[in-house]
C-alpha cells in the first residue's frame, strides 16, 4: 500500500511539474519602451487620437505588443470614428486577454455600432465550445489546460487501478470520468480554435465599404456589400484577392486584401497556408 501510495505522490509531483513548466514556457516576456508608451498616452488624453495612434503604430512595429497596447490603439481608432480598426486591434487585445472586462465591453461597444450583418452567433454546438473557452483563456492557456487535464486524467486512472475498493476508490473513479469529460471538451475546444486559425482564419474589414465579388476580379461584382468593422474568415486568397465568408457561411464572396486585416496578423498571405 505505501508503494502505491509513494508512486502516486511522485505522479502528482511530475504533474506539478510539468504544469509550472508549461505555464513558465508560455509566460509572455514583452519589454515596452515605456517613454514612447506614456508619449502616446499623454497625445490621447489630449485629443491628438492620431498622433497618439501612429505612435502605438510605430511600437507595434517595433514588436512590442501586449493587450494593453492593442488596447489603447483601439481606442485611438474608435475615437477618430474608424471602427473596422478599432474592432480588429479590440479582437488583438481580446486574444492576448480575454478576461479584462474592458476590452470586453469597448469591443460590444464597438460592434454595436457597426451597420453589418456580420457578427452573427454560431449556431454549431462544437463552435459554441470553441467560443465560449476563447472568451476565457487564451490559445495557450487552453493548450495548456488540455495538456495538464490529459495528465491528471493519467493521474487518476493510474490511482483508481492502484487503490483498493472503497470509498476512496469510488471517489476517484468520480473524478476520473469528471476529469474525463472535461478534457473532451477542452480538446474539441482546442482542435477547432486551432483549425480556426490556421484554415480559416478570422479578419475585419477596414475599408470604409467594399463590394463582394463573385469571383477574383473587378468585373465580377454583386449586388452585396460590407462596411466598416465587418467580422469574416478568410477561405482561400488568389493574388490581391481574398474569398471570404460570413459566420456561418450565410455569404461568401471576393474582396481585394488591402481591405481586410486578419485578427491573427499572418503577415503577408500566402495560399499554401489555408
Amino acid at each position: 500500500m505505501k508503494h502505491n501510495l509513494l508512486t502516486i505522490t511522485l505522479i502528482g509531483i511530475l504533474l506539478f511539474g510539468s504544469l509550472v513548466a508549461g505555464i513558465y514556457s508560455l509566460a509572455s516576456s514583452d519589454s515596452f519602451d515605456a517613454e514612447a508608451m506614456e508619449v502616446a498616452n499623454q497625445l490621447y488624453s489630449t485629443g491628438s487620437y492620431a498622433e497618439a495612434g501612429q505612435v502605438y503604430e510605430q511600437l507595434l512595429s517595433q514588436g512590442m505588443a501586449n493587450s494593453s497596447l492593442y488596447y489603447n490603439l483601439g481606442n485611438a481608432y474608435y475615437a477618430q470614428g474608424d471602427l473596422g480598426r478599432a474592432i480588429l486591434n479590440y479582437q488583438r487585445a481580446s486574444r492576448l486577454n480575454p478576461r479584462d472586462p474592458q476590452i470586453r465591453e469597448n469591443l460590444a461597444l464597438a460592434r454595436t455600432q457597426s451597420v453589418n450583418e456580420a457578427a452573427v452567433a454560431s449556431s454549431n454546438p462544437i463552435q459554441s465550445l470553441a467560443d465560449f473557452s476563447s472568451s476565457w483563456f487564451t490559445l495557450n492557456e487552453t493548450a495548456l489546460l488540455t495538456l495538464g487535464l490529459w495528465f491528471l486524467l493519467g493521474f487518476l486512472f493510474i490511482a483508481f487501478r492502484r487503490i483498493q475498493p472503497g470509498k476512496m476508490r469510488s471517489f476517484t473513479q468520480y473524478g476520473l470520468i469528471l476529469t474525463a469529460l472535461i478534457f473532451l471538451m477542452m480538446g474539441i475546444s482546442l482542435g477547432t480554435r486551432l483549425y480556426t486559425e490556421q484554415i480559416r482564419p478570422e479578419a475585419v474589414i477596414i475599408a470604409d465599404q467594399v463590394t463582394i465579388n463573385s469571383s477574383p476580379g473587378d468585373e465580377f461584382t454583386t449586388d452585396f456589400s460590407l462596411s466598416s468593422g465587418a467580422e469574416v474568415e478568410v477561405l482561400d486568397v488568389q493574388g490581391s484577392w481574398a474569398h471570404l465568408a460570413l459566420p456561418n457561411d450565410i455569404l461568401d464572396g471576393w474582396i481585394p486584401l488591402s481591405t481586410m486585416e486578419t485578427v491573427s496578423q499572418m503577415g503577408s498571405f500566402d495560399k499554401t497556408i489555408f
